[in-house]
């Protein structure tokens, strides 16, 4: 219903936020170069700083975005987290500029000059936010508003109320609410739902334009469970006669752990089920991290790498490289690399088996390897081609995958992404013999809250959390 004016919503607070940074840029060099502080240098020329506003709008939007701070818009339960918010990523954007501008050769840049900014710039978007705040709410008491028809049913009309809550510049309010018949469970629920929000409800009317005119309406939302959707069939064509603003809230939260998307393909709406922020530029964006990741820890760790292979080499028989079938993104087997860290043909009488803390097939160097995690390093090669990504769900056996998809609710949608290397359920302690359940709990919240910066953060806490950990077998 909100979609429209969120989107205008949204072009407002981004050029807000883009403005309020270079407003902080300006003034960060006034008060440098021309307040009571002592310049020994002399004034710089106005144009060498003028010249870094690009850059400016260029980086704090690239971060902004990417970030999903613009997804979070509006979701915000109070002023205050939304600052938090903001102050973090303006954290990461000034770390970035600053890193552009040490590369900038041509002139060196006022590093008090860099300072104000960096304090300036934080209360600049802030203060923008809240005139814009100010302002929705000043337009929401002055508009006239629009009143709604609700129809639906059960636990869907709450559903419904949350939505037409989300429409932040209009003011909206629910004029009259129509129970569609359903069993008596969804009854005792649409009764409940009227009196906590004092709403005067009524059945199905036999004659659209007769009830209309008497409770008129500009807009109408239909909310009814799928086993219910015979109503729009039977009352739709004489709804919409009457009404011009007709909106319809789908039944899928059954059938979905994910935020459902939309998209138009020949002007006919295809809903997707599980739809996740991984789509469009933020896949795209993500694999220029994986690539630039990977290439980086291969010239780290490439040392340390050729000694482990030399180890393992003279430490038993067989190749340095051991290759195993593992599902990755939407279901396709790959072959994952690990350094060997077991005597070769090790499963050939027993099969695939799930590691424990007795399990005493390992090397005693294969042994070390694993509780170090020090085996996983050649998967940096698996990043390189595209199988898997330095961060996500960790891949499976397809025969465990098999054996969990029919026991673990959910448990296939952590294929919806790239497998990684480590992961938001590893750095919080669920690998190796744990809980598949909040294993695959972790993952999902991963996917359905994935940033760039969430990415960096699990990066940041493997070093501390992922290596050695007590359930590496």
């Amino acid at each position: 219903m909100g979609s429209r004016n969120i989107k205008i919503l949204l072009i407002v607070t981004t050029l807000s936020d883009l403005a309020s940074v270079v407003l902080a840029w300006i003034l960060a060099f006034i008060l440098r170069f021309y307040s009571l502080i002592p310049v020994s240098k002399g004034i710089p020329d106005t144009v060498m700083y003028l010249k870094m506003i690009p850059f400016l709008i260029m980086t704090w939007f690239i971060v902004f975005s990417f970030s999903g701070l613009y997804r979070r818009l509006g979701g915000y339960r109070s002023a205050f987290i939304e600052g938090m918010d903001v102050l973090q990523n303006c954290v990461y954007a000034t770390l970035a500029f600053v890193s552009i501008s040490f590369f900038y050769d041509e002139y060196r840049y006022s590093r008090l000059t860099l300072l104000f900014f960096a304090l300036l710039h934080p209360f600049a978007i802030l203060t923008g936010r809240s005139l814009i705040r100010k302002a929705v709410r000043y337009y929401r008491k002055s508009s006239n508003g629009r009143r709604i028809l609700l129809i639906g049913s059960g636990e869907l009309l709450e559903k419904a109320m949350v939505v037409i809550g989300k429409n932040y510049l209009e003011k909206i309010s629910v004029s009259q609410v129509i129970l569609v018949d359903q069993d008596d469970k969804g009854k005792k629920q649409g009764l409940e739902f009227c009196q906590k929000h004092q709403l005067k409800f009524h059945q199905i009317p036999d004659n659209w334009a007769d009830f209309l005119t008497e409770y008129p309406c500009e807009s109408v939302m239909i909310a009814v469970p799928y086993h219910r959707y015979d109503f729009l069939d039977k009352h739709m064509e004489s709804i919409a006669g009457q009404v011009t603003d007709i909106k319809i809230l789908p039944d899928l939260f059954k059938f979905t752990r994910f935020a459902a998307g939309v998209d138009m393909v020949d002007r006919t709406p295809v809903i997707s089920i599980h739809e996740s922020p991984l789509v469009g530029s933020s896949v795209l964006f993500k694999r220029i991290l994986d690539i630039a990741g990977a290439l980086v820890a291969i010239t780290l760790f490439s040392p340390v790498m050729l000694l482990i292979a030399a180890v393992v080499r003279m430490s038993s028989k067989g190749p340095v490289l051991y290759k195993q079938q593992r599902m990755g993104l939407d279901g396709k087997v790959f072959s994952i690399l690990k350094f060997r860290s077991m005597p070769m043909d090790s499963e050939s009488g027993s099969g695939a088996v799930w590691a424990t803390s007795s399990d005493n097939r390992a090397t005693p160097f294969g042994s070390l390897l694993r509780k170090s995690s020090l085996d996983e390093l050649p998967q940096l090669f698996n990043v390189l081609k595209g199988e898997m990504s330095l961060v996500g769900p960790r891949p499976e056996r397809p025969v465990f995958v098999n054996k969990f998809r029919h026991d673990v609710p959910g448990y296939m949608l952590r294929h919806k992404v790239k497998a990684g290397m480590t992961g938001w359920a590893q750095i919080n302690g669920w690998r190796g013999n744990t809980s598949i359940d909040k294993r695959i709990e972790f993952d999902l919240y991963y996917i359905q809250n994935w940033s760039v910066w969430m990415d960096i953060k699990i990066l940041f806490l493997t070093v501390f959390r992922g290596f050695v950990d007590p359930n590496a077998y």
